[in-house]
């Protein structure tokens, strides 16, 4: 971990940086996974409740489960970051059945400004001037992308964009808040943690799916879009995509995520994860090249909404710096 000098300027491992790149390009290809998953039919909740279950199971088969797993894992805190971890997923899933994996990703920086609105009315967290300039930055160049979407599609990717940046921010305040998470400092026991909170909250949520599931193949239920029916809940391609492959990502992601914090601190874990919408946008260019995903259309107005967000964001972490 980087250690501060006040007479030389920080130094930090490249390892870190490798780390948080690799994390970034985790993230892209998560979003690539998303959309294989609905042109092979993947219901949504299915394919993430299993991707993240058995990403919790590997977490603490590194970790182990630790003395205080009850206490952390029936703790109301850990049941309120648990289910906003899981729910984070469905609605980018959702998102992305609405517009590209690069658009999708971009517009998901809208949480951003939200964030310190939130702070700011409800904890009093006044962001300093030129953070409150990066936000409005953010904000001014992505609200007119969300003219861009069809127009059949734009109710839905608003619907899910809303929700995904709500549920995002409740997720992370919630994690600030949680006793075991503020105390976690290794990157093991942050593993350890968050696999109790996330694999807790999402067996439950598949027994709940599953249950659901079995009420409707019975008869005793009318399908709903968002609970998965008992063909969707066992269909196969769901189950191996989401157990293998995007539970694979999203173990790389926590990993990576912790590591990279620990030895190049937050601040400039966030200036990397600025670049999200860029390298998704590359690795979607790739994934259509190879026929694994359709081609989608690049709208002119993309690649300048993602140099304005980056802009918007260093202006941010500038701030905190100061």
């Amino acid at each position: 971990m980087a250690e501060a000098n006040p007479g030389h300027p920080a130094h930090y491992p490249v390892s870190g940086w490798i780390e948080a790149a690799l994390f970034v390009l985790a993230i892209s290809v998560l979003g690539i996974l998303y959309v294989i998953g609905q042109r092979v039919g993947a219901h949504p909740t299915a394919l993430v409740l299993y991707g993240t279950t058995v990403s919790a199971l590997a977490l603490l088969a590194v970790t182990g489960l630790g003395a205080d797993a009850r206490r952390i894992a029936f703790a109301p805190e850990s049941w309120l970051v648990g289910f906003g971890s899981v729910s984070i997923e469905i609605a980018y899933y959702a998102l992305l059945a609405h517009v590209s994996p690069a658009l999708g990703s971009l517009l998901m920086r809208l949480a951003i400004p939200l964030s310190f609105l939130i702070g700011w009315l409800l904890f009093a967290r006044r962001p300093q001037r030129l953070a409150i300039v990066g936000s409005a930055v953010v904000l001014v160049a992505l609200i007119p992308l969300v003219v861009t979407i069809d127009a059949e599609h734009r109710t839905g990717a608003i619907i899910a964009l809303v929700a995904g940046i709500a549920i995002s921010n409740l997720r992370n305040f919630a994690a600030e808040f949680h006793p075991w998470n503020r105390g976690a400092t290794g990157v093991l026991e942050k593993m350890r943690v968050t696999g109790l909170v996330v694999l807790v909250t999402s067996v439950a949520s598949l027994a709940l799916a599953s249950t659901l599931a079995l009420m409707i193949a019975a008869g005793w239920l009318q399908p709903t879009p968002m609970v998965p029916t008992l063909t969707e809940m066992l269909h196969g391609p769901t189950i191996l995509l989401g157990a293998v492959l995007v539970a694979a990502v999203l173990t790389a992601m926590a990993v990576l995520s912790f590591s990279s914090v620990v030895k190049i601190t937050s601040e400039n874990f966030v200036a990397m994860s600025a670049f999200i919408p860029a390298v998704t946008l590359l690795v979607q260019i790739a994934a259509s090249a190879v026929g694994l995903i359709p081609v989608y259309t690049l709208d002119a107005s993309l690649l300048p909404g993602m140099a304005i967000v980056i802009g918007g964001v260093l202006l941010i972490l500038y701030a905190a710096r100061r």
